[in-house]
């Protein structure tokens, strides 16, 4: 069961209450809540190799060599790729933009798409998102006369590959903020390029325009949104709700979001798993084809195809649900730690399932499926123990894995499939007999329904919101529970109707059912509502549920 503390008071003010318990100073305040593009930008030059991979990228625009924009296929790389292939073009140079495909080449740099850029003529290789630990592929490429200038924001491995690696986590770097995405490293390099070479017809800020694929990026990869990265989502929306990218205007209209009011939540919940999904289902190009595009019939045909490739992912991963519970039900034991594979299963979607299942059984899960290689993929999540712990009590079962305590990926040969089940439970049960205290969940401010307007104004200054930044939540007490309805095509939500002191509202739970809360929700109860604070879709403020107690 959840253990809920509320903050103490700080600040009798919402606003100023909300930024003191998120560690902002009272002095910082403003630039805070008004993030400025020049005083929140560093200076790129301070990112490792960034010096010399302008002038490596400047030297392939003198010669007129072709260059490779090699981007992760996640909607973090994906935009990014988008970004600086576009910007590239503008600026004259030859681009090709190359997107490996998830299931057959896997994550980073691989020998087999290096042969079809070589093919093609590149010389040059710009990695997004990946790269960092790419010694072998690298070094294949150098055999091809391909250098390569890796952007990338994962940690440093051991041994770094033989090319230029612009990245803020590089051991020793001077770059004052470390928490930038993939394609907010690409961003650095783009400033770099124009800070020392833009063109005459290239005016000042007009790259700011491309801010968009940086802003969802950085709002879809669970970066911090503090510092630069607040900056570059918080203008990043102000280009999105502009509306000037056909291909996802036409998405938005499918979904029915309003450009000019698209939040955070829009991004991560509607667009980041749409753009996702073509990866997933082996499309990768799709995402990029919907974000470059720039006619409306196009736009709208992509928009389509890829809203019905979502779907199709949808009911991919509820029957693989299904299948692993049909599984789980004929189990005579019941183990600790979930663990299937198959080799028909999709790679791609294996985290949803995990997720899913983990939220149901309350245990870590780890699945696997097989793509194009000899390896078996797989992925893991938990909602207790950290995976990553799991993992390194089991390593000598992986090829590789890795991850954060909540989820994370591994590969093993087939033949060490069969031990994976008893490893993971050994291992689990090592950690269970070490004492663990469960963390409480802190309550930011106690709000009445009456004060849901008010807080909205306070809550938008405050926003976006993610990691770093969490929305705030909070509680109302001894609110009365009204009818309760069941809504949505699988009739999983509920919109319950609150009021408390003549105040009345929506408060609505997604994927919850009446007994889904610490207090079991019936018309006529009352209960401790907490939740976050939100607009629904005609713009009146609700209550976002997260438990009533």
């Amino acid at each position: 069961m959840a253990e809920y503390r509320v903050r103490d008071r700080q600040h009798e003010r919402l606003l100023e209450h909300l930024l003191l318990t998120r560690g902002v100073d009272e002095g910082a305040f403003t630039s805070f809540l008004e993030p400025d593009y020049v005083r929140d930008s560093h200076d790129p030059f301070l990112l490792p190799d960034m010096a010399a991979a302008v002038e490596r990228l400047h030297k392939a625009k003198v010669d007129g060599e072709t260059v490779a924009v090699w981007s992760d296929y996640d909607a973090d790389g994906v935009p990014g790729g988008v970004m600086l292939s576009q910007l590239l073009r503008m600026l004259g140079f030859t681009i090709i933009h190359y997107i490996p495909h998830r299931h057959e080449e896997g994550f980073g740099l691989n020998n087999g798409g290096i042969d079809k850029l070589a093919a093609q003529g590149a010389k040059l290789i710009i990695t997004i998102d990946c790269g960092t630990s790419d010694v072998e592929p690298v070094a294949f490429a150098k055999s091809k006369g391909i250098d390569v200038i890796v952007t990338d924001h994962h940690e440093q491995p051991p041994v770094l590959p033989d090319a230029l690696v612009v990245n803020p986590k590089r051991h020793g770097a001077q770059y004052p903020f470390a928490g930038l995405c993939g394609s907010g490293v690409a961003w650095k390099l783009a400033q770099a390029y124009l800070t020392k070479y833009r063109p005459e017809n290239f005016v000042e800020g007009q790259e700011k325009w491309l801010l968009d694929l940086v802003g969802i990026a950085t709002l879809s990869d669970r970066v911090p949104l503090v510092g630069e990265n607040r900056m570059l989502a918080k203008f990043g929306l102000t280009v999105l709700r502009r509306g000037r990218r056909p291909g996802l205007a036409a998405l938005l209209k499918l979904l029915r979001i309003n450009a000019a009011t698209l939040t955070e939540d829009d991004i991560g919940f509607m667009i980041s798993p749409r753009l996702n999904a073509a990866s997933r289902m082996d499309t990768p190009e799709l995402a990029a084809r919907l974000l470059a595009t720039d006619t409306e019939t196009e736009a709208y045909a992509l928009a389509r195809e890829l809203d019905a490739i979502n779907t199709e992912r949808k009911s991919v991963v509820a029957t693989t649900v299904k299948e692993v519970n049909k599984r789980l039900a004929t189990h005579d034991v019941e183990n600790p730690v979930i663990v299937m594979g198959s080799p028909a299963w999709r790679p791609g979607v294996l985290g949803l399932v995990a997720s899913s299942l983990s939220d149901t059984h309350n245990k870590p899960v780890f699945l696997w499926g097989r793509e194009g290689g000899e390896l078996l993929r797989g992925s893991c999540r938990s909602n207790g123990v950290s995976v990553v712990e799991l993992m390194e009590g089991a390593r000598d079962v992986f090829e590789d894995y890795g991850g954060h305590h909540a989820s994370g990926g591994f590969s093993l040969p087939l033949e060490r499939a069969h031990l994976l089940n008893d490893h993971l439970t050994k291992s689990f049960l090592q950690l269970a007999s070490k004492p663990v205290e469960q963390e409480p969940t802190w309550i930011d401010r106690q709000l009445s329904l009456g004060e849901l307007a008010p807080a909205l104004r306070d809550l938008n200054k405050l926003a976006p919101f993610g990691e770093g930044n969490h929305k705030p939540l909070f509680v109302f007490p001894n609110v009365s529970l009204g009818s309760v309805k069941v809504f949505g095509k699988q009739q999983n939500h509920l919109d319950i109707h609150l009021s408390q002191n003549g105040d009345t509202t929506s408060g609505i739970a997604f994927f919850s059912t009446p007994d889904s809360f610490t207090k079991k929700v019936a018309a006529g109860e009352r209960g401790d509502v907490i939740g976050h604070v939100e607009l629904d879709w005609r713009n009146k403020p609700r209550v976002r549920i997260v438990d009533i107690i």
